[in-house]
């Protein structure tokens, strides 16, 4: 081909093939984009926030992405990335804060952060020995010992007391999603048995009435179940209330019928038909 066949003068060398941009490049952007936004001269609103009255905004986004995760038929081909893209926001806005900080920490010390705490907990993946770290690398039992064994000594390390089950774990989680933490935490530990003896007490105790103690225990069963299972009950539980759509709703009438034909006209059990009423033993819900 000649030089002005490839678009070249004389002597000139090709141009070169441009090929995609290295996959986390729009990120670097992102981080400008922030930077332009709390730089002195960007804009006036974002300069007004503080870690504090970002937290709401956090917590929306959270849920936002959550919603899209637990019922993706009901949202766009799109949705997650976007709703992903407003919670990365919220991250690059704290990092960005934190540089103003005394000491002053960025994004790159979230990004540290993260690195270490995966190549460390991730031997298998990142050692220098990496083929010895495990006996079967795809024995995903073994990867989560693994995990929790470099955590351990990582609370060694730091000097920590023995912590209690629910030590560290936000106070404001979900009880479902608090349960889960602590049973997952429990059975690491060598100490579920330990856990449930403790919740069978708590349920016997003399005002176990008062606060459903026999319920709550029951529930914390199927915690245990669940996290064997490595599912969480609090997703499972909000991913299938998301699917309880008021048409489904309405597809759901006059099936009782079709239920007395299946069940051969047996009865349902004790308030059955009433709960599914919502005219159950606490009397009509909302």
């Amino acid at each position: 081909m000649s030089d002005d066949e490839n678009g070249t003068g004389p002597g000139e060398p090709a141009p070169r093939a441009v090929g995609p941009a290295p996959r986390g490049t729009a990120l670097l952007r992102a981080v400008e984009v922030m930077e332009a936004l709390r730089a002195a001269d960007g804009d006036a609103w974002t300069h007004q926030q503080s870690h504090a009255s970002l937290a709401r905004y956090l917590l929306e986004e959270t849920h936002e992405v959550l919603e899209v995760i637990d019922d993706p038929a009901a949202h766009g081909p799109g949705a997650l990335p976007d709703e992903l893209g407003d919670l990365l926001f919220q991250i690059l806005f704290h990092a960005r804060i934190g540089h103003e900080e005394e000491p002053a920490w960025d994004v790159d010390d979230v990004a540290r952060s993260f690195i270490a705490k995966m190549e460390r907990r991730n031997p298998h993946i990142f050692a220098s020995d990496r083929e010895q770290a495990l006996n079967d690398r795809e024995d995903v039992e073994e990867i989560i010992a693994q995990w929790h064994a470099v955590k351990a000594a990582e609370r060694r390390a730091c000097g920590d007391r023995p912590r209690g089950w629910a030590d560290g774990i936000p106070a404001a989680l979900p009880a479902l999603q608090t349960a889960a933490k602590i049973v997952h935490r429990a059975r690491s530990d060598g100490q579920l048995e330990q856990l449930l003896t403790a919740a069978d007490h708590a349920a016997a105790a003399a005002d176990a009435e008062e606060f459903g103690g026999d319920l709550g225990r029951a529930l914390l069963d199927l915690v245990v179940v669940a996290e064997a299972r490595d599912e969480d009950p609090e997703t499972a539980l909000r991913a299938l209330l998301a699917r309880l759509r008021p048409q489904d709703i309405e597809d759901t009438e006059g099936t009782e019928e079709d239920i007395e034909q299946e069940t051969g006209g047996a009865p349902e059990g004790p308030g059955r038909a009433d709960e599914r009423r919502g005219q159950g033993a606490g009397g009509p819900t909302a």
